[in-house]
């Protein structure tokens, strides 16, 4: 048995230091920096309350709870924290280095609906985020039978016009992706045949349509100048041009008085750039720009050059003309693909109304008594024509 002498007394631990005499000064900066902290986002709530759109998302910023709410306490909670999560101080500073980060820095899209390809393209992938896995990758499906199906609607568009005396011509625009493949990602892949592919196959059993595809025309320019824009969700004014120039010679078959005056192309200078829709999309639009080779922006800036001008309507917004005798009448149904054609091709004509959509009525044709009516829509909206088809 071992002696308690034998016993090892048990080292205490060394006493701490006395703390620094700056000790109470640094925990109140602390303190301090937590409550400013904890204090930012509830400012920004307070500032904010009246917000109705989001900065990044561009969407409906979340409604208050109403005292009524009150008494369901689940729901109130979770309606406030929504409300309160959409107005936060300091939020889109976040969200602003969140997307910086994936963008600049990894090469990723921080938003479902962008895609960001090759030398900082950027690519619209559709209101339901899957336009170019649809129409360009074909690993979407849609309804097999929907080209023939447009095209009997343009059929139908056609027969309903000639029978009031009308001619009709269809543009349809590529999307991005159909005309800068090289631009997309190294992993993305082009389908054997596309949407659009099929849908031309499906209109070769219409031969009375007139139908302009200005794809060929569009790969051919972009040899010598860039057709859409690298940062927007659109083709840019020179693509808008080869279009234009397309679609007039067409026009002047059913119309030989038509003039087809020279679209107006605006000078580049140092200094004109451009961000697109889809740069303000992904919130970076300093990080994406571009130069703006032929700037739409001066010609709509500028319109001493131009007969036409707007033409006031207590019906539709968008009407222009040039106030010259002998120039025919138009109805033209479009998406915003055609905004950059409508100073060259209001040139032409005395009256254009310029509809939104594809709700063709008889009585808006009634109204404007129109020498022809043209129909645009982009690739990725085609079918947008069945969801308005003919009444």
């Amino acid at each position: 048995m071992a002696s308690v002498s034998a016993i090892e007394t048990p080292v205490q631990p060394a006493v701490p230091a006395p703390a620094a005499a700056t000790h109470p000064l640094r925990d109140a900066i602390v303190v301090v920096l937590f409550a400013i902290g904890i204090a930012l986002p509830l400012a920004g709530v307070i500032a904010h309350r009246h917000s109705t759109i989001t900065t990044f998302e561009k969407r409906t910023t979340a409604s208050w709870p109403g005292l009524s709410d009150t008494r369901e306490s689940p729901s109130f909670t979770k309606a406030f924290e929504a409300a309160f999560d959409d107005r936060f101080g300091g939020r889109d500073r976040l969200i602003h280095i969140h997307h910086w980060l994936l963008a600049v820095g990894l090469h990723v899209s921080p938003v479902p609906k962008v895609l960001i390809g090759r030398d900082d393209w950027l690519f619209f992938k559709g209101e339901d985020s899957r336009a170019i896995d649809r129409d360009f990758r074909g690993i979407v499906p849609y309804p097999p039978e929907q080209p023939v199906e447009i095209a009997n609607e343009l059929q139908r568009r056609r027969d309903f016009l000639a029978q009031r005396g009308i001619p009709y011509f269809v543009l349809i625009v590529p999307d991005k992706a159909t005309i800068y493949p090289e631009q997309l990602p190294a992993w993305i892949t082009r389908a054997p045949k596309t949407r659009l592919d099929r849908l031309f196959a499906a209109l070769a059993a219409h031969p009375d349509l007139d139908v302009i595809d200005p794809r060929r025309a569009l790969l051919a320019r972009k040899s010598s100048a860039q057709v859409y824009y690298r940062t927007d969700s659109h083709w840019n004014y020179e693509g808008a041009i080869v279009a234009y120039d397309l679609l007039m010679p067409a026009l002047r078959r059913a119309l030989p008085r038509l003039p087809h005056v020279p679209a107006e192309r605006p000078s580049y200078e140092p200094g004109d750039e451009y961000s697109g829709d889809l740069a303000q999309l992904i919130g970076l639009p300093r990080a994406f720009r571009e130069p703006d080779w032929l700037p739409f922006r001066k010609i709509l800036g500028d319109a001493s050059h131009r007969c036409a001008r707007p033409i006031h309507d207590p019906v539709e917004p968008v009407v222009e003309g040039c106030n010259r005798e002998g120039l025919p009448r138009a109805v033209i149904y479009r998406d915003s693909m055609l905004d950059a054609m409508i100073p060259p091709i209001s040139e032409n004509f005395r009256r254009v109304v310029y509809f939104a959509g594809h709700h063709m009525r008889a009585e808006d044709l009634a109204r404007e008594q129109p020498d022809v009516v043209v129909e645009e829509f982009v690739e990725r909206t085609m079918h947008s024509l069945l969801v308005d088809p003919l009444p």
